[in-house]
């Protein structure tokens, strides 16, 4: 029998009548086949054709699916993977409960893997935190595929329509809704739903993350008087209107949870208890230290009469950082006035402020 340089259990060609040595010949090959099959090795081909429509087959093995137009490669816990069509990555839920299939998920730390939680959009979770949707059950404790693009099949979608946008939810956690939602909550455009079905529903999951700068509006209820003269006073704010990742602490301190360019904005509402003319000061500070060139300064005199002043402050912050609005005035006899109980407008603040970021 020649010999070959491949690994492959060739058999040798029968001879005319039987012999002893053809049989030895033909014990080998199966012996070699055997050993091949306990202790597979390293296969070098030039060609490998997968058959049409092979269907399902054993863990870690890849079959020819004609109706999607590529190869499924079949993964632990009932995965099928379409080559080239879909993208996971690996997630491990320490959450202590089951993650369900078809969840939003969202990063919650790092172990062995990246660990994920259901991700709820209500503002309170970074956007940039969205992982993808779970491709099946996720124990707790196990680690399991998330998809970040492709299908995801077996859902419940009947609750949808076919074209349908699905956002995260910023209602319950982990689960989708079809409206968009609007600020104070997050964006973020998950997956289409493909086919709608109570049991046998299908979604393509394909995220987009607008890009969500942060905001925040506050403003302050109360008439402020300056003590002294020509002293400087922080402005105080009690009532936050609306805020994104910016937030009062200290009762004066606007404080930004990520780094960007900001605006700020500020309308004040000054008024004068006397007749006499008197100066008021306002400039900016950033973290308890006054910032060159930002201060503007206004002349009141009339008894009773309002003012309102608006500033714009162009800053760079880092995240952590906090601005303070401060002033001073040459008389005490000079306030921030608010105003309340007007039968026929709403209440006046004494100070209002706007935070936007306008690049990160």
């Amino acid at each position: 029998m020649s010999k070959s340089t491949a690994s492959l259990p060739y058999f040798p060609l029968p001879p005319a009548a039987y012999t002893p040595q053809y049989m030895h010949e033909v014990i080998r090959a199966f012996s070699v086949y055997l050993q091949q099959q306990q202790t597979p090795g390293p296969l070098r081909a030039t060609s490998v054709t997968i058959t049409d429509d092979t269907g399902a087959v054993d863990y870690g093995a890849m079959a020819w699916n004609s109706t999607a137009g590529t190869l499924d490669l079949t993964m632990g816990n009932d995965i099928t993977q379409q080559v080239g069509m879909e993208s996971y990555i690996l997630a491990e839920n320490n959450t202590g409960s089951d993650i369900p299939n078809g969840s939003v998920v969202g990063f919650s730390g790092v172990g062995a893997d990246i660990r994920v939680a259901p991700y709820i959009a209500d503002g309170s979770v970074p956007e940039l935190y969205f992982v993808g949707v779970t491709t099946s059950e996720v124990p707790a404790g196990a680690t399991r595929p998330i998809t970040v693009f492709g299908k995801v099949r077996g859902l419940d979608t009947s609750g949808f329509s076919v074209g349908d946008i699905l956002y995260a939810s910023p209602a319950t956690a982990g689960a989708f809704t079809n409206v968009r939602p609007t600020a104070p909550n997050a964006v973020i455009s998950v997956a289409a739903v493909l086919v709608s079905d109570a049991t046998d529903g299908e979604i393509m999951v394909r995220p987009t993350i607008p890009l969500g700068l942060d905001y925040g509006a506050f403003s302050d209820t109360t008439t402020q008087t300056p003590a002294v003269i020509n002293t400087a006073q922080a402005i105080t704010l009690d009532t936050t209107n609306s805020a994104n990742g910016i937030s009062v602490a200290s009762s004066s301190q606007i404080t930004v949870s990520q780094a960007g360019f900001y605006t700020i904005t500020v309308a004040y509402q000054l008024q004068s208890s006397s007749s006499s003319s008197k100066d008021v000061y306002f400039w900016l500070a950033k973290n308890g230290a006054a910032m060159t060139n930002t201060t503007r300064v206004y002349t009141i005199a009339s008894n009773n009469d309002y003012k309102p002043v608006t500033i714009s402050y162009p800053i760079s912050l880092a995240a952590g950082d906090y601005v303070e609005l401060m002033w001073a005035a040459s008389d005490t006899t000079v306030s921030l006035a608010a105003l309340s109980g007007l039968a026929f407008a709403p209440d006046a603040p004494s100070t209002v402020v706007t935070v936007t970021q306008v690049q990160l």
